[in-house]
């Protein structure tokens, strides 16, 4: 699976370090049963990211979807296999096939949602005056 670049998550250290906080954030909302769309609005709202928590709450509902498992999270600076696979694909680096458990349609939705999100980036953090994330 390969995605176009996307521009502000290929250059941004801020914006993937804010992605994998939004990862860990989801994770966690789930394990816990709180709702996951306020419990990340709460964690990133405020960096300008509120347009970006529909497309990330779809992107990791599909990718536990498609590995037939729960994501697996990292802790501090060390990142889980699946947290590195989710950066690679933002970033539009070749990965290693990935082995999925689910049908070819659930698949194709999870690479469009990784396309999403990464059109996304682009759109809010990359307007003119947008508040960055940072």
């Amino acid at each position: 699976m390969t995605h176009p670049s996307s521009l502000i998550a290929r250059h941004s250290p801020a914006a993937l370090y804010l992605f994998l906080e939004a990862v860990r954030c989801w994770s966690a909302a789930r394990r816990a049963g709180q709702p996951v769309l306020a419990r990340l609005h709460a964690r990133l709202g405020h960096h300008g990211w509120a347009q970006l928590l529909p497309a990330i709450d779809s992107l990791m509902a599909l990718t536990e979807t498609a590995l037939g498992r729960r994501l697996a999270t990292g802790r501090g600076p060390l990142l889980s296999e699946d947290e590195n696979m989710l950066i690679n694909l933002l970033q539009g680096r070749r990965i290693a096939p990935v082995v999925h458990a689910c049908s070819d349609a659930v698949a194709c939705a999870f690479c469009s949602a990784v396309r999403s999100v990464q059109i996304l980036m682009d759109m809010e953090l990359g307007r003119p005056g947008q508040r960055q994330a940072a």
